[in-house]
């Protein structure tokens, strides 16, 4: 576990767990819909996955519904990816949240039933005000489930480096054309 600390108004708050990092492959886990079912990870299939923890889509400001917003906003760009919000909010929170706010193409989780995540993804906030929150994170993962990009929040009040998470799917691109072209010529001269 390393040492991280999450800044929420003047309090910095530590935060605790295994973190994901690039090349990894996300844990497993089990969570709660908005409609109250089990989810696993591998619910998800074989998609690229965009994993946002947020404290709250209660906060409106603070690692909440703006970060959100603003996620999908820029995530826009890579359609094929499945958005997956978790949060500590209950079922009954989403279900009110999409109904307030659509948020389609998003799959709404609650750690009510999977307390374990936040440890296994290294957001467990642990001191007082928010302790047993999620900090706010993103964990890009590939379609075999293998980090891509992470990055935790240090401020509640941040945005996520949409820079570096552009240039990273930038170089996978190339790298896919690359594989792909290769793929061509040696099949091209084994004729």
């Amino acid at each position: 576990m390393d040492q991280f600390t999450l800044v929420y108004g003047e309090e910095t708050l530590p935060v605790s767990g295994d973190f994901p990092i690039l090349g990894q492959t996300l844990p497993s886990f089990m969570l709660v819909d908005d409609k109250c079912s089990d989810v696993a990870l591998e619910h998800f299939g074989t998609r690229p996955k965009a994993i946002l923890t947020l404290l709250s889509l209660d906060e409106e400001l603070d690692g909440g519904l703006r970060l959100l917003q603003s996620v999908r906003r820029q995530l826009e760009k890579w359609p094929e990816l499945q958005l997956i919000v978790i949060t500590v909010d209950s079922p009954s929170t989403l279900r009110r949240a999409r109904k307030e706010h659509g948020l389609p193409n998003a799959s709404l989780l609650s750690t009510l039933r999977g307390r374990d995540f936040h440890k296994r993804y290294g957001v467990l906030i642990t001191e007082y005000p928010l302790a047993g929150y999620t900090a706010p994170a993103l964990i890009l993962a590939d379609s075999d489930n293998r980090v891509i990009y992470s990055e935790r929040l240090r401020d509640t009040r941040a945005d996520f480096n949409y820079d570096a998470i552009a240039a990273r799917f930038h170089a996978l691109e190339v790298a896919r054309d690359a594989a792909r072209q290769a793929r061509e010529a040696a099949s091209g001269t084994e004729e």
